[in-house]
């Protein structure tokens, strides 16, 4: 069943990695529940946050689905957890920068989009999700926390955009993402994607697309392109 985990940086990357292949190879099947987050740490050998990144991961993909007060199950087959576009990029050798361009490219335009289509029952989602987050930064919330929400907050808006093509190449490349979040702005955390909702809230689609922009801007200064493809604020 599980395996010990040996211990690096990106211990939740192996968690997710176990999951996967016991899917593939069958061991997990879907509607199967997985054991309690407590013991199923002690069986991995990893701590608690890390398994929460995991499952946070998985369920972002479509792997798992957490139930409050009833546990985590498996909703993905065998078919669902193979990615080629992931693979794909890993064997042509792909860096840091493409997933950034690609990121910044998709994400902008896909802020733009929420806001002229969100409607008030996704605002009042979209609002609970930012006051949990605002909640936990006023806590001091952790790296690992803050990974957390941050694919969510991402991932909501993905899921405001209402398209399915768009919706379904965002989750294919969850696993490169991954890979590119090495920050999530501290202490600015609930700051820096404020403006993003405000904007999707308030139906301003060229400032959210300005904001999400910014927001690039401030966390991977180091990508050259910027000042090119940046937009005007209107």
């Amino acid at each position: 069943m599980f395996q010990p985990i040996e211990g690096n940086v990106s211990v939740y990357k192996k968690i997710v990695a176990q999951i996967q292949d016991m899917i593939l190879k069958g061991e997990l099947k879907k509607g199967d529940r997985l054991p309690p987050e407590r013991q199923m740490a002690e069986m991995l050998g990893v701590g608690r946050p890390a398994l929460k990144q995991a499952i946070s991961a998985l369920e972002v993909l479509g792997v798992i689905r957490s139930r409050q007060g009833d546990g985590n199950y498996i909703t993905a087959d065998s078919m669902d957890v193979f990615n080629p576009l992931a693979i794909r990029f890993y064997l042509d050798s792909g860096n840091q920068d493409d997933i950034l361009e690609f990121r910044y490219i998709l994400e902008v335009q896909m802020a733009s989009l929420a806001a002229s289509k969100i409607t008030p029952e996704q605002t009042a989602e979209f609002q609970k999700l930012m006051d949990e987050i605002k909640a936990e930064t006023e806590n001091g919330a952790d790296i690992e926390t803050r990974k957390h929400y941050n694919n969510r907050f991402h991932s909501y808006i993905v899921s405001l955009c209402g398209n399915r093509l768009i919706e379904s190449i965002y989750l294919s490349i969850l696993d490169l993402i991954a890979d590119l979040i090495s920050v999530t702005d501290g202490s600015e955390f609930y700051t820096s994607h404020l403006k993003i909702f405000q904007a999707i809230r308030d139906h301003k689609p060229q400032e959210a697309a300005y904001y999400m922009a910014d927001h690039f801007m401030r966390k991977f200064p180091n990508y050259k392109y910027y000042q090119d493809i940046h937009l005007p604020n209107s």
